[in-house]
Protein backbone atom coordinates (compact mmCIF):
# COMPACT_ATOMS: atom_id res chain seq x y z
CA UNK A 1 0.00 0.00 0.00
CA UNK A 2 1.28 3.40 -0.77
CA UNK A 3 -0.04 6.29 1.68
CA UNK A 4 -1.14 9.37 -0.84
CA UNK A 5 -2.88 11.09 2.08
CA UNK A 6 -3.45 11.44 6.14
CA UNK A 7 -1.75 8.92 8.29
CA UNK A 8 -2.32 5.57 8.75
CA UNK A 9 -1.68 4.43 12.43
CA UNK A 10 -1.89 0.57 13.92
CA UNK A 11 -5.81 -0.07 15.17
CA UNK A 12 -6.89 2.15 12.04
CA UNK A 13 -10.16 0.74 10.39
CA UNK A 14 -9.75 0.25 6.88
CA UNK A 15 -11.58 -0.55 4.45
CA UNK A 16 -9.90 -1.69 0.59
CA UNK A 17 -12.24 -2.86 -2.27
CA UNK A 18 -14.34 -6.03 -0.97
CA UNK A 19 -11.94 -6.10 2.20
CA UNK A 20 -12.05 -4.65 5.23
CA UNK A 21 -10.21 -5.10 8.91
CA UNK A 22 -8.11 -3.55 11.31
CA UNK A 23 -4.64 -2.88 10.98
CA UNK A 24 -2.89 -4.71 13.00
CA UNK A 25 0.74 -4.37 12.05
CA UNK A 26 2.80 -2.50 8.96
CA UNK A 27 5.89 -2.85 7.80
CA UNK A 28 8.04 -0.36 5.65
CA UNK A 29 9.76 -1.27 2.45
CA UNK A 30 12.47 -2.76 4.71
CA UNK A 31 10.57 -5.18 6.58
CA UNK A 32 10.93 -3.15 9.90
CA UNK A 33 7.71 -2.69 11.57
CA UNK A 34 6.60 0.50 12.03
CA UNK A 35 3.77 2.55 14.01
CA UNK A 36 2.84 4.81 11.34
CA UNK A 37 2.58 5.77 8.05
CA UNK A 38 2.85 9.47 5.91
CA UNK A 39 2.13 10.09 2.85
CA UNK A 40 4.37 8.44 0.10
CA UNK A 41 5.28 6.09 2.64
CA UNK A 42 4.65 2.33 0.94
CA UNK A 43 3.89 -0.23 3.61
CA UNK A 44 2.60 -3.71 3.93
CA UNK A 45 -0.45 -4.22 6.03
CA UNK A 46 -1.98 -7.35 7.74
CA UNK A 47 -5.44 -7.66 8.72
CA UNK A 48 -7.78 -7.08 5.85
CA UNK A 49 -10.42 -9.95 5.59
CA UNK A 50 -9.58 -10.45 2.02
CA UNK A 51 -6.72 -10.10 -0.37
CA UNK A 52 -7.64 -7.09 -2.08
CA UNK A 53 -7.24 -6.29 -5.79
CA UNK A 54 -4.67 -4.64 -7.47
CA UNK A 55 -5.55 -1.14 -7.58
CA UNK A 56 -7.98 -1.28 -5.18
CA UNK A 57 -8.09 2.24 -2.75
CA UNK A 58 -7.45 2.12 0.78
CA UNK A 59 -9.75 4.14 3.20
CA UNK A 60 -9.27 4.43 6.89
CA UNK A 61 -12.72 4.63 8.59
CA UNK A 62 -14.09 5.55 11.83
CA UNK A 63 -17.04 2.66 12.21
CA UNK A 64 -15.59 -1.04 11.89
CA UNK A 65 -19.20 -1.88 11.55
CA UNK A 66 -19.93 0.59 8.33
CA UNK A 67 -16.81 -0.41 6.58
CA UNK A 68 -17.87 -4.47 6.74
CA UNK A 69 -20.63 -3.54 5.43
CA UNK A 70 -19.64 -1.77 2.78
CA UNK A 71 -17.26 -4.65 1.82
CA UNK A 72 -19.78 -6.92 1.77
CA UNK A 73 -22.19 -5.03 -0.28
CA UNK A 74 -19.07 -4.60 -3.05
CA UNK A 75 -18.42 -8.56 -2.74
CA UNK A 76 -21.97 -9.62 -2.96
CA UNK A 77 -22.26 -7.11 -6.46
CA UNK A 78 -18.73 -8.81 -7.70
CA UNK A 79 -19.81 -12.13 -7.14
CA UNK A 80 -23.32 -11.11 -9.31
CA UNK A 81 -21.09 -9.43 -12.02
CA UNK A 82 -19.22 -12.66 -12.10
CA UNK A 83 -22.11 -14.95 -12.08
CA UNK A 84 -24.40 -13.65 -15.42
CA UNK A 85 -24.65 -15.81 -18.29
CA UNK A 86 -24.34 -13.90 -20.90
CA UNK A 87 -28.43 -14.20 -23.15
CA UNK A 88 -27.94 -16.47 -26.21
CA UNK A 89 -28.47 -15.28 -29.16
CA UNK A 90 -30.47 -18.13 -31.22
CA UNK A 91 -33.25 -17.49 -33.80
CA UNK A 92 -36.16 -18.15 -31.63
CA UNK A 93 -34.64 -15.36 -29.14
CA UNK A 94 -34.36 -12.84 -31.90
CA UNK A 95 -38.60 -13.27 -32.09
CA UNK A 96 -38.71 -12.35 -28.42
CA UNK A 97 -35.89 -9.56 -28.60
CA UNK A 98 -38.17 -7.79 -31.35
CA UNK A 99 -41.36 -7.84 -29.20
CA UNK A 100 -39.52 -5.72 -26.85
CA UNK A 101 -38.43 -3.57 -29.69
CA UNK A 102 -34.75 -4.58 -28.83
CA UNK A 103 -33.81 -5.76 -32.21
CA UNK A 104 -33.69 -4.31 -35.91
CA UNK A 105 -30.95 -5.67 -36.43
CA UNK A 106 -29.51 -9.66 -37.80
CA UNK A 107 -25.59 -9.35 -37.04
CA UNK A 108 -23.94 -12.56 -39.00
CA UNK A 109 -20.12 -13.90 -38.79
CA UNK A 110 -19.86 -16.22 -41.43
CA UNK A 111 -17.25 -19.07 -43.00
CA UNK A 112 -17.11 -21.32 -45.43
CA UNK A 113 -15.15 -24.19 -47.04
CA UNK A 114 -13.65 -22.00 -50.46
CA UNK A 115 -14.28 -18.08 -50.87
CA UNK A 116 -16.92 -18.40 -54.09
CA UNK A 117 -19.08 -20.27 -51.41
CA UNK A 118 -19.05 -17.55 -48.49
CA UNK A 119 -19.46 -14.87 -51.43
CA UNK A 120 -22.10 -16.51 -52.98
CA UNK A 121 -23.85 -16.88 -49.02
CA UNK A 122 -22.86 -13.34 -47.91
CA UNK A 123 -24.39 -12.17 -51.26
CA UNK A 124 -28.03 -13.62 -50.81
CA UNK A 125 -28.02 -12.81 -47.36
CA UNK A 126 -27.18 -9.30 -47.68
CA UNK A 127 -30.22 -8.96 -50.14
CA UNK A 128 -32.97 -10.36 -47.84
CA UNK A 129 -32.52 -6.96 -45.32
CA UNK A 130 -34.93 -4.02 -46.18
CA UNK A 131 -35.79 -0.69 -45.06
CA UNK A 132 -37.20 -2.29 -41.39
CA UNK A 133 -34.35 -4.92 -40.71
CA UNK A 134 -30.57 -4.93 -41.61
CA UNK A 135 -28.14 -7.72 -42.06
CA UNK A 136 -25.27 -6.88 -41.16
CA UNK A 137 -22.15 -9.29 -41.90
CA UNK A 138 -19.77 -8.26 -39.24
CA UNK A 139 -16.76 -10.93 -40.03
CA UNK A 140 -16.61 -13.28 -43.10
CA UNK A 141 -13.69 -16.10 -44.05
CA UNK A 142 -12.55 -18.97 -45.45
CA UNK A 143 -11.79 -22.08 -43.01
CA UNK A 144 -12.94 -23.54 -39.78
CA UNK A 145 -14.55 -21.92 -37.21
CA UNK A 146 -12.32 -20.32 -34.69
CA UNK A 147 -12.55 -18.77 -31.20
CA UNK A 148 -11.57 -15.52 -32.43
CA UNK A 149 -14.66 -16.02 -34.72
CA UNK A 150 -16.70 -17.48 -31.42
CA UNK A 151 -15.35 -13.97 -29.49
CA UNK A 152 -16.54 -11.48 -32.42
CA UNK A 153 -20.06 -12.70 -32.32
CA UNK A 154 -20.48 -12.65 -28.72
CA UNK A 155 -19.42 -9.25 -28.82
CA UNK A 156 -21.30 -8.21 -31.08
CA UNK A 157 -24.36 -10.21 -29.85
CA UNK A 158 -24.35 -12.31 -33.60
CA UNK A 159 -24.58 -15.51 -35.07
CA UNK A 160 -22.09 -17.60 -36.49
CA UNK A 161 -23.16 -19.31 -40.08
CA UNK A 162 -20.44 -22.41 -41.35
CA UNK A 163 -21.24 -23.80 -44.61
CA UNK A 164 -19.26 -26.92 -45.20
CA UNK A 165 -16.79 -26.26 -42.18
CA UNK A 166 -16.66 -27.02 -38.62
CA UNK A 167 -15.85 -24.84 -35.30
CA UNK A 168 -12.38 -26.42 -33.96
CA UNK A 169 -12.50 -27.79 -30.42
CA UNK A 170 -11.76 -24.14 -28.82
CA UNK A 171 -14.44 -22.40 -30.74
CA UNK A 172 -16.53 -25.00 -29.35
CA UNK A 173 -15.21 -24.54 -25.84
CA UNK A 174 -15.90 -20.13 -26.20
CA UNK A 175 -19.61 -20.90 -27.90
CA UNK A 176 -20.32 -22.79 -24.45
CA UNK A 177 -19.06 -20.56 -22.68
CA UNK A 178 -20.17 -16.87 -24.17
CA UNK A 179 -23.91 -18.63 -24.88
CA UNK A 180 -23.19 -18.41 -29.24
CA UNK A 181 -25.34 -20.37 -31.00
CA UNK A 182 -23.25 -21.51 -34.23
CA UNK A 183 -25.08 -23.09 -36.96
CA UNK A 184 -23.96 -25.58 -39.44
CA UNK A 185 -24.96 -25.69 -43.04
CA UNK A 186 -23.93 -27.77 -46.07
CA UNK A 187 -26.54 -26.83 -48.64
CA UNK A 188 -27.14 -22.95 -48.79
CA UNK A 189 -30.60 -22.73 -49.52
CA UNK A 190 -31.44 -24.40 -46.18
CA UNK A 191 -29.43 -21.55 -44.44
CA UNK A 192 -31.38 -18.89 -46.12
CA UNK A 193 -34.38 -20.21 -44.97
CA UNK A 194 -33.57 -20.17 -41.54
CA UNK A 195 -32.38 -16.59 -41.82
CA UNK A 196 -35.79 -15.85 -43.33
CA UNK A 197 -37.74 -17.02 -40.96
CA UNK A 198 -36.26 -14.80 -38.50
CA UNK A 199 -36.03 -12.02 -40.67
CA UNK A 200 -39.82 -12.28 -41.19
CA UNK A 201 -40.21 -12.52 -37.34
CA UNK A 202 -38.13 -9.42 -37.04
CA UNK A 203 -40.46 -7.37 -39.50
CA UNK A 204 -43.55 -5.38 -37.86
CA UNK A 205 -46.78 -6.71 -38.70
CA UNK A 206 -48.33 -5.74 -41.62
CA UNK A 207 -52.36 -4.77 -41.01
CA UNK A 208 -54.58 -4.87 -44.03
CA UNK A 209 -58.43 -3.99 -43.48
CA UNK A 210 -60.23 -7.21 -44.79
CA UNK A 211 -63.91 -6.97 -46.19
CA UNK A 212 -66.19 -9.23 -44.18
Amino acid sequence: VLIQNGILYIGDQILVGIASGKVRAMYDFKGNRIEKASPGTPVEILGLSEVPAAGDLLYAVDDERLARQIAEKRFEKKRQIENVVPEKVTLEELFNQIKEGKVKELNLVVKADVRGSAEALIQALEKMGDQEVRISIIHSGVGGITETDVMLASASNALVIGFNVRPDVNAKEAAETENVEIMLYRVIYEALDDIKAALEGLLEPIHKEVSL
